[in-house]
């Protein structure tokens, strides 16, 4: 029994970990830094995901009353001509704003912010551009439970993992029970939180080739995999090897970055 519950313990704070990757490392996660123009140090955020209607709103706050800056944006695929605005003071006179005209979901738009003040200029970002796309509002009894059943499955693809190791494995109601979370995760309400923020509940393989759709399959099918071996051995330590491939792709799975798509 406390075995046990040290690899829940155990199954947990990996869980933690790699949902904190899935976050920070995807292209949705906005670019932010540090830099300084005319003297004056300041902090940046530059999102890279607009939801809702109304424009993209970029904003540049620093104390620099001297400061004028520059916003260029322009279409991501194919790649278009860029259009420049200037920027706006903000109310405070601490920083500078403009919009980027709303797309309809899912485009994308490439965009960067020069910063001028007297002879010195700053790019951001320092890499020479943001991608932003567009997505609609996605509902929170819908989102949420997405996230917390997906979480669910890679807790217990963890778990499962860790069960291998131990002596008599037990990891039968283990696997069926991440198949199953995979599956409602993954597919009616992943599809439900798609189709509400880009209008297409299914771009993976065989209608498309978007990657998180296609995440997602590749996982699934290992689970299923791994759920037709353990329930036909005879010996849970004959079905081991499976079970461990299942959880090391669905692993791989969360270590490449969420919302990471290839060109539709």
């Amino acid at each position: 029994m406390k075995t046990t519950v040290w690899l829940w313990i155990v199954a947990t704070v990996l869980t933690l970990v790699f949902g904190v990757w899935q976050r920070v490392s995807g292209p949705t996660y906005p670019i932010s830094g540090h830099d300084s123009i005319g003297g004056t140090s300041f902090e940046y955020r530059l999102e890279r995901t607009h939801a809702g209607a109304g424009d993209a709103v970029v904003r540049v706050e620093l104390d620099a009353p001297a400061a004028t800056g520059t916003l260029e944006w322009r279409e991501h695929e194919p790649a278009g001509p860029w259009q420049a605005a200037g920027m706006s003071s903000l109310s405070n006179m601490r920083g500078l704003v403009a919009p980027i005209p709303h797309h309809a979901a899912p485009q994308k738009v490439d965009y960067r912010v020069t910063l001028r003040s007297g002879e010195s200029s700053v790019i951001l970002p320092p890499a020479g551009l943001a991608t932003l796309r567009f997505r609609n509002d996605v509902p929170a009894w819908v989102l949420i439970p997405h996230i917390v059943v997906m979480m669910g499955a890679l807790l217990l693809a963890v778990r499962v993992a860790l069960e291998c190791f131990r002596p008599q494995p037990s990891l039968k109601l283990l696997t069926l029970r991440t198949l199953s979370a995979t599956f409602l995760g993954g597919f009616p309400l992943g599809m439900a939180v798609s189709a509400y923020a880009f209008g297409e509940p299914w771009g993976g393989f065989p209608l498309g080739n978007d990657a998180t759709d296609n995440k997602t399959l590749l996982a699934f099918a290992g689970w299923l995999v791994a759920a037709f071996v353990v329930m036909r051995a005879r010996d849970p330590r004959l079905a081991r090897p499976v079970v461990l491939a299942a959880s090391l792709i669905m692993l791989f799975v969360y270590l490449v970055p969420h919302s990471f798509s290839m060109p539709r």
